[in-house]
């Protein structure tokens, strides 16, 4: 399907790729790793071809794909510029870009058809329903009458209700424009999906949404993503950069660790194995190269030894880690901070105001890991913020004995000061003349030594500006750690990294992130935000997915009861009669279901008839009020007929 042969990639002197091959086959669901800089991104531009001329990206080597492969490109960066007026209904429907271009030209002829001024009887008119009918039969085969609610659901699945599929596009933030952009792609379904960091703008919600639609994707898809719980759902191969080169793994990014230890065994030990032979030769060499009859079996051990010396290689491993502690505080009271009645609103434009909590009531205590989810929207980084006192709000909050807090918040790396080098704006943030001299030991774990810590923050990587942004608050002692999306823009050596200094912390742990790696590594307990108001759940963020799980399928239950009893209510009784027994849902839904597909298949065939009639040369002969009659007739038919699938989807068909 497509191919790369012996592929070199640099960017301007940054050699990332050197003779490198890979291949992506039909229906391959490939997870693409590798340290932040590596080239991960760059080489989805590349095969994307959305490459700037000007970017100073240098490639080499050959791609081939197949006459029939299309490829859809998410990248971590997007501008709408063109679109922002549009709908995000009108967004999504333009994935198709011939089916939005039949839909303009029908509706355009639609209307030209039914100008009271038309001569029925010119050849112009003759043309312009030959032209209408083709553009019909093909809008119809090309899946034209489904593709509105094509387009909703997947608008639904991602977040999106009703009233925002005719928000404009300007009016949504940066990260559900995103999700917008995701919906076109799945729409247009190419047929190799590259994501690059998919996960960053969903909560868990549209997350498992995503991940169920990937998993029933009928095509390939190659995915960049530091989400550990994502690359093991969804990837069945997984292609990692590293030393300028691309090795292939079989299996899901769990089963690509192992192996890839696994090899590393097996290449210390063949190297191994070819010193001590190495040594051996020599030794044999040395003791018998003087002694005529030992001379040619030395020279001999001569050879295989320098071929030997040739084609050893140590296997390259990657050290690079950022190991570091977080520095020691005085321990707080066993109260840390307790939370009465807390709420926030912000007031809106129009006037009113928007309430985000309400009534919240919580005890945090010393020693609690505690992870604060909740979908988009719901009010965590306002949770952390009131923690923190950044911003007033309603209801009390009391602090403990001797509780010192570090917050890291959402967009910390907002607050880093661009003009700055690394080692200066470490400095400035360092609140003790011991605290400095930390400094360059600091930045030696976050992996920034030598003359990197001159660079200054505005040439940074976002990576690289989240590693300087959590080198920051290691430079104070705080028995409380408040921490808001830390692992964006971290790769996963850096996660594990993260995992290991706070599994180590003595202090109190407060984690708003979306990874749910992340999450289930370090807490035990989790406050759920929804309707501005929290739900404590005690034990692991997998027990609280699947005490959630289950209340979500028992809240569904109760409400199909609920409406059931509605209806039973509602309905008449029957006098001196026994209504009959309900007959099961499933086979009323398949017997409607039945009757459905029986009367679009009538249509169908009564539409296919009236498009033969309209095509025949006798057709145009006819009265002005005929012609009229057959088109007015045609245009109820597919009207009709769209319903008609509306009623069937609806129904579960």
């Amino acid at each position: 399907m497509f191919e790369a042969r012996n592929l070199s990639l640099s960017v301007g002197t940054k050699e990332l790729l050197s003779d490198t091959s890979f291949r992506v086959g039909d229906k391959d669901r490939v997870g693409l790793v590798g340290l932040n800089g590596t080239g991960k991104s760059t080489l989805l531009k590349l095969i994307s071809g959305t490459t700037a001329a000007d970017s100073g990206l240098i490639s080499n080597g050959q791609f081939i794909k197949s006459a029939e492969t299309t490829i859809g490109y998410l990248p971590q960066e997007i501008s709408f510029a063109d679109d922002l007026e549009k709908t995000a209904l009108q967004y999504a429907l333009q994935a198709n870009a011939r089916l939005y271009e039949l839909s303009g030209k029908i509706t355009t002829m639609e209307h030209e058809l039914a100008l009271p001024e038309q001569d029925y009887e010119s050849a112009g008119y003759h043309d312009l329903i030959e032209r209408y009918s083709d553009a019909t039969h093909e809008f119809e085969h090309l899946g034209g009458y489904t593709m509105q609610s094509d387009a909703e659901k997947v608008l639904a699945g991602l977040g999106f209700s009703e009233i925002d599929f005719h928000k404009k596009v300007k009016s949504f933030s940066g990260g559900w424009q995103m999700r917008l952009h995701i919906a076109k792609l799945l729409l247009q379904n190419p047929t190799l999906l590259l994501l690059d960091e998919p996960t960053n703008h969903l909560d868990i919600d549209s997350l498992r949404w995503l991940e169920n639609y990937l998993l029933n994707y009928e095509h390939s898809y190659m995915i960049v993503s530091h989400d550990r719980f994502f690359l093991d759902k969804l990837t069945t191969k997984t292609l990692e950069i590293a030393f300028q080169r691309i090795d292939e793994y079989k299996g899901n990014y769990s089963r690509y660790e192992i192996e890839k230890a696994e090899r590393f065994e097996l290449l210390m030990g063949k190297y191994e194995n070819d010193k001590k032979k190495i040594a051996e030769l020599q030794s044999f060499v040395n003791r018998f190269r003087a002694k005529a009859t030992k001379a040619r079996q030395a020279q001999s051990r001569l050879r295989q030894m320098e071929k030997l010396e040739k084609e050893i290689e140590c296997p390259e491993e990657d050290l690079s880690r950022i190991s570091f502690r977080f520095p020691k505080a005085q321990p707080s009271g066993r109260k840390v901070m307790r939370l009465d009645g807390v709420g926030k609103s912000y007031p809106l434009p129009d006037g009113t105001t928007k309430e985000v909590l309400r009534g919240i009531d919580l005890e945090i205590m010393r020693g609690d890991r505690i992870a604060i989810v909740g979908s988009n929207g719901a009010g965590k980084t306002t949770f952390c913020r009131i923690l923190a006192q950044e911003i007033d709000f309603e209801g009390k909050l009391s602090v403990g004995h001797n509780v010192s807090m570090n917050y890291f918040a959402q967009h910390q790396t907002e607050t880093l000061a661009p003009e700055k080098s690394i080692y200066t704006e470490m400095l400035d943030a360092a609140p003790t003349a011991e605290a400095q001299k930390k400094v360059r030991d600091i930045l030696g774990c976050f992996l920034f030594s030598g003359d990197a810590i001159e660079k200054k923050i505005k040439v940074l990587s976002g990576g690289e500006k989240s590693r300087v942004a959590l080198a920051r608050i290691l430079l104070q002692a705080s028995n409380l750690l408040v921490m808001d999306e830390p692992t964006n823009h971290l790769d996963m050596r850096s996660k594990e990294m993260l995992i290991d200094s706070l599994e180590n912390y003595d202090g109190t742990l407060l984690l708003v992130s979306h990874d749910r790696y992340f999450l289930d590594s370090l807490v035990n307990k989790v406050v759920e935000l929804k309707n501005g108001s929290i739900q404590l759940y005690l034990g692991t963020y997998a027990e609280y997915l699947e005490k959630a799980e289950k209340n979500l399928e028992e809240e569904k239950a109760r409400e199909a009861a609920a409406m059931k009893a509605k209806a039973a209510a509602e309905k008449p009784a029957k006098t001196g009669t026994q209504a009959p027994a309900a007959k099961p849902a499933a086979k009323k839904d398949r017997k409607k279901i039945e009757a459905i597909e029986k009367e679009i298949n009538r249509l169908e065939q009564e539409k296919e008839r009236m498009e033969t009639l309209m095509a025949n040369e006798d057709f145009y002969m006819k009265s002005q009020a005929e012609t009229a009659a057959t088109l007015e007739g045609y245009h109820a038919l597919s009207a009709e007929l769209e319903q008609m699938f509306s009623d069937w989807e609806k129904a579960g068909g």
